[in-house]
């Protein structure tokens, strides 16, 4: 029997038998990721709509937008594009992404929270970080984003602005 999948259907079930059986290590069931992160991005629809529109409409740029392993989206933003050296002022390459990301936010404002990092190069001291963080946080807020609905500004490990919008528990 010939399938288009590219997965038989003996794996399939191998797969859903593995995936029922699979604990995490402190032997919650629960904790275990679904079949759906194997399948597509594991994200909830309200975020995989956010991921595929940011997606078409940031394209060619490089931004990078993409599902986590723990179900969230997740936006870096390259910081030579978000702000100055020294400066806390949001840079239009970061308001062209951040506008994008307001106008998919809005509609699911009641079921999503948004967490910003802001990157501590080696031009930022701790406070130009709150302070581009407070920049990022303030310039969201114009543009419609509820302010409940940013739960978290603060430093990102990386060298990129970074924004993760997750569902509310």
């Amino acid at each position: 029997m010939k399938t288009n999948s590219k997965l038989t259907l003996p794996a399939l079930v191998l797969v859903a038998a593995l995936a029922g059986c699979a604990t995490d290590p402190a032997g919650r069931p629960d904790a275990v990721p679904s079949l759906g992160g194997l399948f597509g991005s594991g994200l909830s629809p309200a975020l995989e709509s956010q991921r595929t529109r940011l997606k078409q409409a940031l394209s060619g740029t490089p931004v990078v937008i993409e599902a986590t392993e723990d179900r969230r989206l997740r936006v870096e933003v390259p910081s030579r594009f978000s702000f100055d050296p020294g400066r806390a002022a949001v840079k239009p390459a970061l308001g062209a992404v951040l506008d994008q990301l307001a106008v998919g936010f809005k509609p699911q404002a009641a079921t999503t929270e948004l967490r910003v990092g802001v990157p501590a190069g080696a031009d930022a001291s701790p406070r130009l970080v709150q302070e581009r963080g407070a920049s990022t946080r303030d310039y969201l807020i114009g543009r419609g984003v509820p302010v409940s609905r940013i739960v978290d500004v603060g430093r990102a490990e990386g060298g990129a602005l970074e924004i993760v919008v997750s569902d509310r528990p």
